[in-house]
């Protein structure tokens, strides 16, 4: 019976070559009939005794080339494995009676380049020493296979990278043994590792797919199974560490020749991403949906080459037209058609001045609904253009504006019945006002001529009588030139112009130079900004307010009065309901004068209103309400905090800019 050593090549061409001499004729009968390089390697002298002549067919050298190389073997060695051979060599010399080794290297050909070779060997003969005197080598040329290898591992690495840059994974089950066999990829998707799961049991892969979808995964495979179709299904998984992935599973059945299926493969791929998206696309388009329903506007596409026109759903909600079966019909020619006669033309024009010029446009116009209702709409639209600067799609809104306008026009005719009113309400105070000054003045005329002329015949009471008359009659008088100066300032036309504060509030101080020195005030300026504004009338509002500051004095206390000013940040802006994208000044008047309580501060600013009596301080009552009328002329506000016997602080607050 033949040993596994008995078949082994080396063993067999040994036995042969032990059974003769070892010369060249008995040499190249035996080992030329071998399709593999066999030589025999002197150990003591480490040289080539004999090569046989499949080194010509295997490595292109002839004869003649041998011959010349002095028996060293590594004339044939490739140069970098050179190193390696002289270290396998050397456990040749280990070897024990008839055993062999074998070894892979490459061996150069006469072209150049190397050829892979298989090397098998054991000791040939020995000393009396028993040591190693030569030895039989038998090197197959495994090129081929080691090619293949090496494109078998190339592939494997391809189809790993691959499967890691598509997040997919493959896997085969065997219906006969019930094994699962699962792709490098596989393991990654599912988070495993081949050292912790070797083996993939029948239901391991089902346990981790979620709970309420088990059943329909386990229905698909088991259909699969008995009708040998394919199936594709979309599933959710849970993975050990807790996180949920979202695969897409194609499998294919593999049938026999009896058309049963003997096997499943298929490759699973991790959809996450997709499906995020995918619910997150969703979820967009129902907010557009209601946003388009909330501001009654609609988008829509138009590729003008091709004259295809996609809406959203708000668009066909304005023309209320029903979005099933009438796509098709939406295109420009239609739509000009929906557009009311007397402003098809203009539409038209917006449209071609669009596209000739190569901008957007934005155009009102009037349009009739599938219901036969009249809208009015405002388009706006941008072109996309090629490389070449042609447009190819116009994309844009349109919006239902009828019930805005319907408001604005409202507004405009409102607005214009309360300019009218007002206009005739300032016509009627300055009018009034006028007229008023004739009476008065004679009023004051004939008083002071009974002073004179009949004084002796009136007595005491009826001189006092006569002084009340004038005194009421001086009030009335200043009363009315309140009320021009008020009414100036509503109808004063004159253009803003850049106010420098700085100079304006100094020259104010130098007007009150005469009560300054009187009541012994100290008035503190900081920096203020140059604004746009009347310069007249801001003169007016500083020396109203620096006039109360002086004369609501505390007694016996020299008055200080500190103005200031601040440029507002957005948090401030937003506290007054101001334009958030424009400039604005906080300006503060401070005094340290007799305060007011909190509750009256709406009440000083109104015509009329007076918070103490005419005899302890004189005045009109006029003059916050004009401060008022000048601060919203300049399209800003004014308000004030005080509290009783603590002073108050009066604050403007005005844009940079009208």
């Amino acid at each position: 019976m033949e040993t596994e050593q008995d078949l082994n090549p080396i063993h067999q061409l040994r036995s042969i070559l032990a059974s003769g001499e070892l010369n060249e004729d008995f040499l190249l009968q035996v080992t030329d009939l071998y399709p593999a390089l066999v030589y025999v390697y002197d150990a003591d002298q480490r040289k080539l005794r004999y090569i046989n002549r499949r080194i010509t067919d295997l490595l292109g050298y002839a004869w003649e080339d041998v011959s010349k190389w002095d028996n060293d073997l590594n004339k044939i060695i490739f140069e970098e494995d050179q190193q390696l051979v002289k270290e396998e060599l050397e456990k040749y010399y280990q070897l024990e009676g008839q055993s062999s080794y074998s070894y892979n290297c490459r061996l150069t050909h006469k072209t150049g380049d190397y050829r892979y070779f298989k090397t098998i060997g054991t000791v040939l003969r020995r000393n009396e020493k028993g040591a190693p005197a030569s030895m039989l080598f038998m090197a197959e040329d495994i090129t081929e296979h080691m090619q293949a290898e090496k494109e078998k591992k190339a592939a494997r690495k391809l189809m790993d990278e691959t499967e890691k840059m598509l997040s997919i994974g493959m896997w085969n089950w065997d219906k006969a043994s019930g094994k699962t066999e699962w792709s490098d990829g596989m393991y990654a998707l599912m988070g495993y590792t081949r050292e912790e799961m070797p083996v993939i049991g029948e239901d391991f892969f089902l346990s981790h797919v979620c709970k309420p979808e088990q059943q329909d995964v386990r229905n698909k495979i088991q259909e699969a199974i008995e009708t040998g179709k394919e199936y594709r299904l979309e599933f959710s998984v849970e993975l050990k560490d807790g996180t949920r992935l979202f695969l897409n599973c194609l499998g294919k059945p593999e049938l026999n020749a009896a058309g049963e299926v003997i096997r499943l493969t298929g490759i699973s791929r991790d959809i996450s991403d997709q499906y995020m998206q995918a619910l997150e696309y969703k979820a967009n388009k129902e907010l557009q949906k209601q946003t388009e329903q909330m501001l009654n506007y609609g988008v829509f596409i138009w590729d003008i080459e091709n004259d295809i026109t996609t809406w959203t759903d708000g668009l066909y909600e304005i023309f209320e037209l029903n979005k099933e079966g009438n796509e098709s019909i939406v295109s420009y020619d239609w739509y000009l058609s929906q557009v009311e006669a007397e402003d098809r033309l203009r539409f038209d024009q917006a449209i071609k001045s669009c596209l000739n010029e190569r901008t957007g446009f934005e155009l009102d116009y009037s349009i009739i609904t599938a219901s036969g209702q009249q809208k009015i709409v405002s388009t706006k639209a941008s072109l996309i253009k090629d490389n070449n600067n042609v447009p190819i799609r116009m994309v844009g809104n349109t919006r239902d504006i009828t019930q805005f306008k319907k408001v604005q026009n409202e507004l405009q005719r409102n607005l214009r019945e309360v300019n009218r009113s007002n206009l005739e309400l300032e016509e009627f105070a300055y009018a009034a006002s006028h007229d008023l000054q004739e009476p008065l003045r004679k009023i004051t005329t004939f008083g002071s001529r009974l002073q004179h002329k009949f004084a002796s015949q009136l007595g005491d009471e009826g001189a006092m009588y006569i002084d009340r008359m004038q005194v009421a009659a001086d009030n009335m008088r200043n009363l009315i030139d309140t009320l021009l100066e008020l009414s100036r300032v509503t109808r004063n036309n004159q253009p803003f112009e850049k106010v420098d504060m700085n100079l304006l509030v100094k020259a104010t101080i130098t007007d009150l130079e005469l009560a300054v020195d009187e009541t012994g005030a100290e008035i503190i300026i900081g920096p203020l900004p140059i604004i746009d504004a009347i310069p007249s009338q801001l003169r007016q509002m500083f020396t109203n307010l620096l006039t109360n500051a002086l004369k609501f004095r505390k007694p016996g206390i020299s008055p200080l009065i500190q103005i200031s000013a601040i440029k507002m940040d957005r948090a401030a802006k937003e506290e007054f309901f101001l334009d958030p994208e424009k400039n604005f000044y906080k300006i503060d008047i401070a005094d340290n004068g007799i305060g007011f309580d909190q509750e009256y501060e709406q009440r000083i600013f109104q015509i009329f209103q007076r918070l103490h009596g005419k005899s302890t301080y004189p005045g009109s009552g006029i003059g916050l309400a004009i401060c008022k009328r000048i601060a919203e002329r300049h399209s800003g506000l004014i308000h004030a905090k005080g509290e009783e016997g603590k002073g108050a602080v009066f604050t403007v607050i005005l844009p940079d800019q009208q």
